[in-house]
Parts: structure tokens; sequence; C-alpha cells
């Protein structure tokens, strides 16, 4: 059977594995209304991916690539449970980003494309000014997609743009 092509279509690469939890000693939150940004520096590593599958119960999910990157990570949480369901990587290597599918358990990884887009840090700071809406009704988060576009976001995405330049 010929493959079709159709997954050079699909956005992004779907895993069943959540990512991996943020490390708290090197967060910094950001209240942004009915969201909170956490600001996190990161490190990517095969060991913290392979660890992460098996404390998930997931030790079938495990794979050596040679991954070693890292730098800024931003994570769009909603403010009443802290759910997590974006989250932006803007790595030295690789930068992606991530829809996170609470209620499926599912992580959606898009790489981005840093030859078309430029710097993943002042492309996660437009997302974060005028596309989070969609992005969250992209996950069927109708009614926190709606809070945020009533909500002025400015104050603290200037917050994060500040914490992203240290």
């Amino acid at each position: 059977m010929n493959p079709s092509g159709i997954e050079a279509y699909r956005l992004g690469r779907s895993f069943d594995v959540m990512p991996i939890p943020m490390d708290p000693a090197h967060c910094v939150d950001v209240p942004a209304g009915p969201l909170v940004f956490v600001v996190e520096s990161r490190r990517l590593t095969d060991e913290a991916i392979n660890s992460n599958a098996v404390e998930r119960g997931r030790p079938d999910a495990t794979y050596d690539s040679g991954i070693d990157d890292g730098g800024a990570c931003v994570h769009v949480l909603s403010a009443a449970d802290r759910s997590e369901h974006l989250r932006f990587d803007c790595f030295d290597n690789e930068p992606h980003y991530h829809y996170i599918r609470q209620e499926d358990q599912q992580n959606v990884v898009v790489r981005f494309d840093q030859f078309a887009e430029g710097d993943a840090r002042t492309w996660t700071l437009g997302r974060l000014r005028s596309r989070l809406p969609h992005m969250l009704g992209s996950l069927g988060l109708t009614e926190l997609a709606d809070a945020v576009r009533a909500t002025d976001l400015e104050p603290a995405v200037a917050e994060v743009e500040r914490l992203l330049a240290r």
C-alpha cells in the first residue's frame, strides 16, 4: 500500500503521553484574567522524555533520539483549575508548541518553522496577543476562549515578554 502523503497536511504529531510536567523551581506565574501564563526555563533530553513516559505508565513510549535542547517555555493554563492547554517551547534548536487536549489525554506537538516565522519568542508573544482565543477554541474550550476575548491580556503578555528577555 502506498502512503497517500496526507500526513504532511496534519497539524502536528499526536502523542498519547502527556507533556513533561512543569518544574516549579524554574517557573514564574503571570496571572492573566481567566488564564495563567507560566514562564519556565526548560531543558529537554531523551532522559527527561523517557522518565516522563515511564512515570505515566507508558514504558512502551520510550526511545532514544539524541534530543538535547532547551530554552524558554510559556505554558497557558486555565486560572480556574490550572489545567494546561497550550505550551510554547521556544527552544534553541527545535522550537515547537503543543495543543494539550486534557479531556482526551492527547498531546499534539507542532514543529515551529523558524525559517518562515523568525524568532520563536517573538512569534509566541504574537500568538499570546492575537491568536489565543482561536487556539483555545480549536481545543473545544469555547467558554475559556470567550473569556479570553473579553479580557485585556496585554499587561500579562508584557510581563511574559519581560521575563522572556531575561
